[in-house]
């Protein structure tokens, strides 16, 4: 053994070593007496990043002012963690050392080297039983430190995920009463860390008063069998904020099968317990709300079968709904036109539905796909808009009713009293004045649907036109005609009996004019054209079967070179554009003087002829 000096110096070593806890401070401040016991030159701590570092020279943490050249770095390092080394470069330092010990440290405090002049003596002499003592003590205090350092992190590490996952942990012994809680779990029952010993029935006093019963049966039962258990309790913070835990735990028995300790954690789940609830109660408003909807609401899976229902769609379907394909209520599914669709209820009454249609995702997003269908019996709403539209229709016809009073059948009574009283031409005024009336009420009652004037076939009568016939012009249109060869052949064209009567007679008072046909519609005027084959056609608009409109060149074509004067009782701005379109020479509203009539045919016949 060596020396009593020596030894007080261990003993002096070891009290420094007690009182430091960090690596490095704990190797400085061992540095003097190690150069004592060992004898050496010098005594440095290296640290790990020195030795690493291949890019730039790092300072090196050295004792008594020795400095180490970064370049010896490398061949010191390679020696190992051994207590010898050799053929130390001169250049270390001006003291001539030629011999090194090299002392590997626990964790990453780095390399402790002691270094010895050079001389002729053994290096292994150096490396004395003292020192070698020295040496372990500063190894073992610095593993401690390293240690202590380690677990200091992995508690600050621990502390902080339990902070991100608002988690706890408790280990209670039993036969003492003491419970060791995490710092978390004292914050999460609302408390500062470590503020006091939270015994069983501490720890009793903080769970919700509900929940205790349930709680203290649980545990007594996990005594009993010793399995682990989890539950969800409620506790109540200093400051009455109740919140929800998700506890487990599991009891370790003793050698006697006597229960010593009970150790788990606990997760604040008081936020996801609330989104539940209120998920809950959203849910709970959303399926009244589906109950008590005036529409049948039918779900459908992926097979386009009914997975649920609301009352009101049992009731509407006259069955329960939910597995029967939609197909079965729905014939032409999915091809369905939503308004007013043809349907049939499962107990085998025809229907007639409104339907509306929407995609539906499940709460879980397992990526099924659901569609929602809104029916609702169209039978109502058609029957209330026809009642609309006939309530309308009734509205137009008063309307109308009061305009013809106004306009029309005040007129013609003027007329008639002033032909009572030989005014010829104050009847002729009344009466042009009631037939310009009468026009613009059509003019009015046709205004263009959607931007949309009269087209050809709108003009198509259900019945001809009647308004009697004088006993003179039947009896002109009695007299039998005599054709003349070089006559002007006329086709006279209107649904009205009497005006083709009156026509017929005042045309053939014109010499020159021979009617050869009168037609009562379109489609007896393109027959009677491609039969008789006449120069002129007086053709009206609104007919029968077919308007004049659309006869116009089909007459055209059956009689190539023919005159076509439309005559009718619809004003110019109406259709007398479309008439001209559609192959006419003339439009002549009716009601003017037959002489200017004549004359407009005279004139259409001799620019035909020219």
């Amino acid at each position: 053994m060596e020396s009593t000096a020596q030894l007080g110096q261990l003993f002096e070593l070891a009290g420094v070593l007690s009182g430091v806890h960090e690596p490095d401070r704990a190797v400085v401040a061992a540095l003097p007496l190690l150069r004592q016991l060992a004898g050496a030159e010098a005594v440095l701590l290296v640290s790990a990043a020195d030795q690493t570092d291949d890019s730039a020279p790092r300072p090196v943490v050295a004792h008594d002012g020795v400095a180490l050249p970064v370049e010896d770095l490398a061949g010191i390092a390679a020696t190992g963690p051994t207590l010898t080394g050799t053929g130390v470069p001169g250049s270390w330092g001006a003291q001539g050392i030629g011999h090194v010990a090299v002392q590997e440290l626990p964790g990453h405090v780095g390399l402790l080297l002691l270094a010895w002049p050079d001389t002729d003596t053994d290096t292994d002499a150096h490396v004395s039983p003292a020192l070698e003592l020295a040496l372990s003590y500063v190894d073992t205090a610095v593993g401690r430190a390293v240690s202590q350092e380690h677990l200091v992190d992995l508690a600050a590490r621990v502390d902080n995920a339990q902070q991100l996952a608002n988690m706890g942990d408790y280990d209670w012994h039993i036969p003492t009463d003491t419970n060791r809680w995490s710092d978390q779990l004292f914050r999460i029952y609302g408390h500062e860390p470590q503020s006091f010993n939270a015994s069983y029935e501490r720890f009793l006093q903080l769970v919700h008063p509900d929940d205790r019963e349930r709680i203290q049966a649980l545990h007594q039962k996990a005594y009993a069998t010793g399995e682990p258990w989890q539950v969800v309790e409620r506790i109540v913070r200093p400051d009455g904020a109740v919140r929800h835990l998700l506890t487990n735990g599991e009891v370790v028995m003793g050698p006697d099968s006597v229960p010593v300790r009970m150790r788990g954690t606990c997760i604040d789940i008081t936020d996801r317990v609330l989104a539940d609830g209120e998920k809950a109660q959203m849910s709970a408003r959303f399926q009244s709300l589906v109950e008590s909807a005036p529409d049948a609401i039918l779900v459908l899976d992926e097979a386009q079968c009914i997975l649920s229902h609301n009352p009101q769609a049992r009731e509407l379907l006259g069955a329960e709904p939910q597995g029967h394909a939609i197909a079965e209520i729905l014939p032409g599914w999915p091809d369905i036109d939503g308004d007013a669709a043809a349907a049939r209820s499962l107990d085998g009454r025809d229907l007639v539905l409104d339907i509306t249609t929407a995609a539906v995702s499940s709460e879980e997003d397992t990526g099924d796909a659901f569609m929602a269908l809104y029916l609702r019996d169209a039978e109502p709403r058609l029957a209330q808009e026809a009642l609309a539209t006939r309530l309308g229709e009734a509205h137009l016809r008063r309307r109308q009713a009061l305009e013809i009073n106004d306009n029309v059948v005040q007129g013609l009574v003027a007329a008639s009293y002033a032909l009572e009283q030989g005014s010829m031409p104050s009847s002729r005024a009344y009466l042009d004045q009631t037939l310009s009336a009468a026009r613009a009420m059509m003019d009015d009652l046709l205004e263009p649907l959607d931007g949309e004037g009269l087209q050809p076939g709108d003009l198509v009568r259900t019945t001809p036109a009647s308004i009697g016939v004088s006993p003179d012009a039947a009896a002109a249109h009695q007299e039998e005609n005599i054709e003349q060869n070089d006559s002007h052949r006329v086709l006279v064209v209107d649904d009205a009996e009497d005006l083709r009567m009156l026509l017929r007679a005042r045309m053939e008072t014109r010499n020159g004019l021979t009617v050869v046909g009168e037609a009562a519609d379109g489609l007896a005027a393109v027959e009677l054209a491609s039969e008789l084959q006449p120069d002129l056609v007086m053709l009206d608009l609104a007919m029968p079967r077919m308007d004049g409109l659309e006869a116009l060149p089909l007459i055209r074509a059956a009689v190539p070179g023919v005159r076509v004067i439309v005559l009718s009782g619809f004003n110019q701005s109406t259709l007398a554009e479309k008439a001209m379109e559609a192959g006419a020479d003339r439009y002549v509203v009716k009601g003017g003087s037959m002489r200017q009539l004549l004359e407009l045919v005279d004139t259409v016949l001799d620019a035909a002829a020219s």
